[in-house]
């Protein structure tokens, strides 16, 4: 009984933590489009921003969903997921997802983000 709890209370988190950073990351791509119609940004600025949006959108999933143990491996799915649901998301908006290498990279950069989101995580609210 025990194991069917924790196994489910390791999926809740997991949803949570990939729903809450594909939602931090929307919201935070919604307003940065807004802040360089408004301001003028070259277009050099877009692809570290929209890194930095990606990373910051996972860290703030797990830190808000993961708790208990195993946080590198919830980190870790959590930041694979919300990387390949963001990148679908935002692929069906622009008609394209873009080079496979940036995809990749994408995943990379999500999976240690996650790891290491996850780690803070539970070791924070101990």
């Amino acid at each position: 009984m025990e194991e069917t709890n924790t196994k489910k209370e390791f999926l809740r988190q997991t949803i949570k933590g990939v729903a809450t950073a594909v939602v931090i990351a929307l919201v935070s791509v919604l307003l940065f489009a807004f802040i360089l119609d408004v301001t003028g940004l070259t277009q050099k600025a877009v692809k570290p921003i929209n890194q930095v949006i990606k990373l910051l959108s996972v860290f703030g999933g797990c830190l808000f969903a993961v708790r208990g143990e195993k946080g590198f491996l919830k980190g870790a799915i959590i930041g694979l997921f919300a990387t390949a649901l963001s990148a679908l998301i935002f692929g069906l908006i622009a008609g394209g997802i873009g080079s496979w290498w940036g995809l990749l990279i994408d995943f990379v950069c999500g999976g240690v983000m996650g790891m290491i989101s996850g780690a803070i995580s539970v070791n924070m609210f101990k």
